[in-house]
């Protein structure tokens, strides 16, 4: 698979090609690891009494 990324004005016409990459089809991303993870919400709604994170 090929991703290209165009530069693209607010009138949507194509200025110019940014990058391009080519993705095998049998590639694997690895895990992430646990330090990527965003921290929980803490608005009032998600930190009172009995409420599910």
């Amino acid at each position: 698979m090929t991703i290209k990324v165009y530069t693209v004005t607010r009138d949507g016409i194509v200025t110019a090609p940014h990058a391009s990459m080519s993705v095998p089809h049998d590639y694997v991303p690895p895990p992430e690891g646990l330090g990527t993870q965003l921290p929980p919400c803490a608005c009032p709604q998600h930190t009172k009494a009995g409420a599910t994170r």
